[in-house]
Parts: C-alpha cells; structure tokens; sequence
C-alpha cells in the first residue's frame, strides 16, 4: 500500500485558501496528539494503526426525518477498492477534532476509529459481503454505530484511563458539548468549509471478490481472534 501524507488535503486547501495560515499551523502543531494516540493503540494492541489523513473541513450529518437536527461528525474510517480490486482502509480526521479537541477527547476519537478499522478487518477475514444496514434516523445511526463494535474494553484493558475516556466520550453515541460548540462557533458559523451528509447514504458496500483478494497477515488474524 502506498504511503499517503497525513498532511496532503490541508496543504491543498492552503494553497487554495480554504483555510487560512493561522488554521494550517494549529493543525501542524496539533498532530503531534494524533501521533501521540496513534503509538498508545500501537502499544496497547501490537497491531498497525491504519493510514489516516486530516480532513481540512468539518461533516455534518443530517436526517430527513429530523427537520433541523443534524449531528457532527469528526473522522471515519473509510474502506477503499484500489486498482488492484483490493481493500484498504483509511481513517479520516476532521479538523475541528483536531485544533478544538482535548488531548483525551482526540484519543477516544482514534480509539473508537481503531474499532472500526478492527471490524473492517474482521469482515474481510470472513469474507462478509457488506452492505451496513441504512439508517434514517440519527439516533438509529448512533446506535448501530457503537452495536456492531468490538468491546473497548477487551481491545484496551490495559489503558483504564482510555476505557474510561471512551465510557465517558461515547455513552450514547459521541458527545462533547465543548468540542461542538467550539466547532458550532469557530468553524461552521465562519463559513469554513463544511459538508453535509444524509444519513441514509452513510453506509459501507464492499464487493465479494474486492474482499477475497485482500490478504490480511496470519499474525494479525489471530490477533483479532484473541479480541473477539
């Protein structure tokens, strides 16, 4: 797999003045927690963090059933077929998470990411044909979101101040009332680039033979057998 800079989408949008120098050098000083994170899941699990990029904006989730209500989302992580027609999984981290959150807030976020990014694996193992069931509501959305997940508790029982972070962070689906307002506030208000999403359409579809061509090493396999 090709090694992607984390960096590449906002020196983009600094160049295109999407984001002004101010924004660009709060992200720059604040990767250094992402990085931080990133080696704490390393040494709790001894499995490879996936590539992960800063996204340069801020996603909004919205319901046609909830007039008026919409939910902030601040990474994903996102399976992608390459030319080969094989799988590779990437996290996506907004910028609001990255210059408004706390430090424990940032890692809960990676944390619950990572979980995902096990999932994902765990499917192409068993070579699930995917296609995650399509919600309308927000509150449904958050609900299948934290069911389908491996226990934080298993993955990280060696980190209980993450654990507790993760309790704390994702009770109910994400929420952090200081993080959205400051997001709220200091992004979206300003009109800095913000993109909607429905929904209904924030679901995963991974072919048959895209994940019978992707090979996951026996070492990891075994591993995420050991968390399940």
């Amino acid at each position: 797999m090709k090694k992607i800079d984390p960096l590449f989408k906002v020196k983009l949008a600094l160049e295109g003045k999407l984001i002004d120098d101010h924004i660009f050098n709060l992200i720059i000083k604040r990767k250094t927690i992402v990085e931080d994170g990133i080696c704490r899941i390393k040494k709790l699990t001894n499995i490879e963090f996936p590539q992960y990029f800063i996204e340069p904006g801020l996603l909004i989730g919205t319901s046609p059933l909830e007039y008026g209500q919409f939910s902030i989302i601040y990474a994903r992580t996102i399976p992608i077929c390459n030319k080969e027609n094989k799988i590779e999984i990437y996290i996506q981290l907004f910028t609001p998470l990255i210059i408004y959150g706390l430090r424990g807030t940032i890692h809960s976020v990676i944390a619950h990411e990572f979980l995902h990014y096990l999932d994902l694996l765990n499917k192409i193992i068993n070579v699930e044909i995917t296609s995650d069931t399509q919600n309308n509501t927000l509150f449904e959305n958050i609900f299948s979101d934290n069911e389908k997940l491996f226990d934080y508790n298993r993955v990280f029982k060696k980190d209980k101040y993450l654990t507790k972070i993760i309790t704390n962070k994702f009770e109910n689906g994400f929420n952090d009332e200081r993080l959205n307002n400051k997001s709220i506030n200091l992004w979206i208000q300003k009109g800095l680039p913000t993109e909607k999403l429905p929904i209904e359409s924030n679901h995963i579809k991974l072919s048959f033979s895209s994940l019978v061509n992707t090979e996951i090493d026996e070492e990891i396999k075994k591993k995420i057998a050991n968390l399940l």
